[in-house]
């Protein structure tokens, strides 16, 4: 029997191949796009958890409030983490990680600046599972002078990863560190990223002040005992804030100090930590339910395909399943048939969708920056591929197998069967469902579009076009800056250079608290703040509102002299500079200059406060304005100069506009993968918008004979076909508006600055909708139209 019914349904499909080639079409696209999503959501989902006691393992974070200050840190100090452990028995064990700056690396003649580095505890390797090539995970961190290397970086310093334990790396030239692990490269669904570890207890190294409890920069985590209650520990954190840290901070009475300690889930740090500061950019669960919704609705409308398509198709099989009844056929039989060919069809889009996978999965991992696979020789893989097929064949194929089960025989046969007013209603539904949804779509891929070119082309509030910026990392190049800004400014294709201790476009500058003071009273503001030489203002073209820039005649500037941003101004409450004063290296001042606001980072952040002060000691960052009419000359200029002041040292530079470029595009890729999925949903969409516009053109094609018969004309009769599907269209664009309007807005939300959702975005919208129905229908309804009418009145 079930040979039989895969005899039939294997005749139907080859019988009816557009019909066939529409379903396959439609399932195989929904499957490929539900499988893409499902990998790059299952990655998501899948950060830390990998690790052996990721469920017990939580990361100490602070949210502080001081005055007008708030501040949510994912980080503590150092001395915090000893302090918990030795506090609390439910506490197993404390590990401490500072994230480490590009720095130099040197092996012989051998040099390169490594992005990424990290100093931790020798307790790091009990809290996070690493693949060892050579060393012990005991004993890798216990010196103060030991360093561990991934195998990329081994790779590039020595050649090798085989026989390098007890070789001995520079770090910043001058601190000699033996290499003691050799570890795997780190997986990408790791929330930390690098390529060496250095021991965090070697302050000269790390910059780290192991005492110093009011100096947040390092992430603290815990491994708590299996049996701990996290909440039963936070409970205790405020006694702890007033035995430890209270009084280091200068909270006294008068001062309103809110201070919270919250352990974060492991799991739950790749997700949930973009309220943390410094973390704004991060991945979050909105994109995780955004991308699983999409790839829901596009199987939706596939499998609403497939029954409005196989709906569509009842009239022409009515008489089949009469004569199937007339002869004994029972009900359970016919669903029995049509089931078949309902998991025929997925098993067949199954093989194309695995296909398009295979295809198409090197390219996706290139729009989403990820390194997703999916290994189809693995049981459980296999298996979850099976039981999906399934059920697809199974949800697709019940609807339409009990309606086509239900016809009359004696109805059928006598050639009075008309469609059920109820199918028509779902078919109608579905698309209208559809097209909803593919709305929805079309808005959202308009508003990433406009906010991606906002943020592409807003003013930052500074000229970042032709500047290049050189990290200068290693005491040497530090140490010469100050002949290469010289020898650089000697060439006319050099129009201006600043040397900072600090960063802009890059990570977060160093945060304190300075006092201000207006008429005797005290006002502490923690700000963002770097060193900055007088020309700075000059390379970053930045307006000064009022008072003056610094200036390298007065001495007194390079140990008193501020300058301050407008957002400071406006945090203070002050009208002007004049108001009152700040205190620096412990004496009042007033603040030389006020400067316009300008965007230290990505438009991800708000603009805060930010004070620079004069420096004329060596910088790490050189900004260099170069003369747009010749850019490769005077790069390759630079290049030489930097070569002749540094011989032997890595030349590496970067464009400032490129820096803040980089910061967007993981919102780019992410806006890639959501146009090309709202095409395909589109697409399907369109298919589905065809099986109905075919099952319309077959049912009134006697209709349609006569009208011609009468003198329709054919555009008469098109308009009549076409204005249906329009009426569906338009109710579901009157649908999806509020809808559209509401995710977007949502979306939105994680940008500080962003665009306005304008009506014409909706009539834009509602517009392709339109114009996309029409151009689907239009080709059915001018076939049917152009139909010589006594083919379809012969049966008469």
């Amino acid at each position: 029997m079930l040979q039989n019914y895969f005899k039939i349904a294997w005749r139907n499909l080859i019988r009816n191949k557009t019909y066939s080639l529409l379903t396959l079409l439609g399932l195989a696209s929904g499957m490929t796009c539900v499988l893409l999503l499902g990998l790059y959501v299952r990655d998501e989902l899948s950060y830390d958890r990998y690790h052996k006691n990721a469920a017990h393992i939580y990361r100490v974070n602070l949210d502080i409030r001081w005055a007008d200050n708030e501040y949510k840190l994912g980080i503590a100090s150092a001395p915090m983490g000893p302090a918990l452990q030795h506090e609390y028995p439910e506490i197993r064990n404390v590990l401490r990680i500072k994230t480490g700056n590009e720095n130099l690396f040197r092996v012989g003649e051998k040099a390169l600046y490594v992005k990424h580095l990290i100093y931790a505890d020798s307790t790091l390797f009990s809290f996070f599972d690493y693949t060892f090539i050579a060393g012990s995970p005991k004993t890798a961190l216990m010196h103060p002078n030991s360093v561990v290397l991934t195998r990329k970086l081994a790779m590039n310093l020595f050649g090798k990863t085989d026989g390098l334990l007890g070789k001995t790396v520079l770090f910043k030239e001058d601190q000699p560190f033996t290499v003691a692990g050799i570890i795997g490269d780190i997986p990408g669904n790791h929330h930390l990223k690098f390529d060496a570890i250095l021991p965090y207890t070697n302050p000269k190294a790390s910059g780290i002040r192991l005492e110093k409890w009011d100096s947040f920069n390092s992430a603290v985590y815990v491994l708590l005992n299996q049996e701990s209650d996290r909440a039963g520990l936070e409970s205790k954190m405020p006694a702890f804030y007033k035995k430890y840290i209270a009084k280091t901070i200068g909270d006294d009475s008068r001062a309103k100090v809110k201070f919270n300690v919250t352990f974060q889930p492991l799991t739950e740090m790749h997700l949930r930590s973009t309220h943390l500061m410094g973390e704004e950019n991060g991945s979050t669960m909105a994109y995780v339910y955004t991308f699983s919704a999409i790839g829901l609705f596009i199987l939706l409308i596939a499998i609403f395909n497939y029954i409005n398509l196989a709906t569509a198709r009842s009239a022409g099989r009515a008489k089949e399943i009469g004569v199937r009844k007339a002869i004994g056929s029972l009900k359970i039989h016919l669903v029995a048939q049509f089931l078949t060919e309902s998991f025929l069809l997925a098993f067949l889009a199954s093989f194309v969708s695995l296909t398009l996978l295979y295809t198409l999965l090197p390219f996706f991992n290139l729009i989403a920056d990820k390194s997703l696979s999916l290994d189809f020789w693995n049981w459980q893989t296999a298996g979850f591929l099976a039981i999906f097929t399934v059920l697809v064949g199974l949800v697709s194929g019940l609807y339409p197998a009990f309606i086509l089960s239900r016809f009359k025989p004696v109805s059928v046969l006598k050639g009075s069967f008309t469609g059920s007013g109820k199918g028509a209603l779902l078919r109608k539904s579905l698309v209208v469902l559809q097209f909803a949804i593919s709305m929805v779509m079309i808005v959202g891929t308009i508003v990433v579009y406009r906010q991606l070119q906002y943020m592409r082309t807003t003013q930052l509030g500074f000229n970042q076009e032709q500047v290049i910026s050189l990290a200068l990392k290693s005491p040497s190049v530090q140490e010469s800056a100050t002949v290469l800004k010289t020898r650089l400014l000697q060439n006319g294709l050099i129009t201006n250079a600043s040397l900072t201790n600090g960063s802009v476009g890059g990570e977060i500058n160093d945060k304190s608290t300075y006092s201000f003071y207006v008429g005797g009273k005290e006002q502490p503001i923690s700000t963002e703040h770097f060193a900055v030489d007088a020309d700075f203002l000059k390379v970053l073209k930045i307006r000064l509102k009022e008072g003056r820039n610094f200036s390298p005649e007065l001495s007194s500037d390079s140990t008193g002299a501020v300058l301050v941003n407008e957002a400071m101004l406006k945090r203070l409450g002050w009208k002007n500079r004049t108001t009152g004063l700040i205190e620096v290296n412990e004496k009042k001042v007033a603040i030389a200059g006020v400067i316009n606001d300008f965007h230290l980072r990505s438009l991800h952040n708000q603009i805060e406060p930010l004070l620079l002060v004069m420096s004329r000691k060596k910088g790490d960052h050189l900004l260099i304005r170069v003369a747009p009419k010749n850019i490769p000359a005077a790069l390759a200029y630079v290049q030489k100069t930097f070569e002749e002041v540094n011989p032997n040292q890595p030349f590496e530079y970067t464009f400032l506009d490129q820096t803040f470029a980089e910061q967007y595009r993981s919102d780019e890729r992410k806006g890639g993968l959501f146009l090309a999925f709202s095409g395909i949903a589109i697409f399907i969409a369109c298919l589905g918008l065809f099986g109905l516009a075919t099952f319309t053109a077959e049912q009134r094609r006697k209709e349609i004979g006569v009208r011609k018969v009468l003198g329709a004309s054919v555009a008469s009769v098109v308009a009549l076909l076409s204005q249906d599907f329009l009426k569906l269209v338009l109710i579901a664009i009157a649908l999806a508006t509020p809808v559209g309007w509401y995710v977007m807005r949502q979306w939105l939300m994680d940008f500080a600055y962003k665009i306005d959702i304008d009506w014409w975005v909706f009539a834009l919208a509602g517009s392709l909708a339109l114009l996309i129905a029409l151009l689907t229908v239009i080709f059915q309804s001018v076939k049917t139209a152009l139909m010589n009418p006594v083919q379809s009145l012969r049966a008469e």
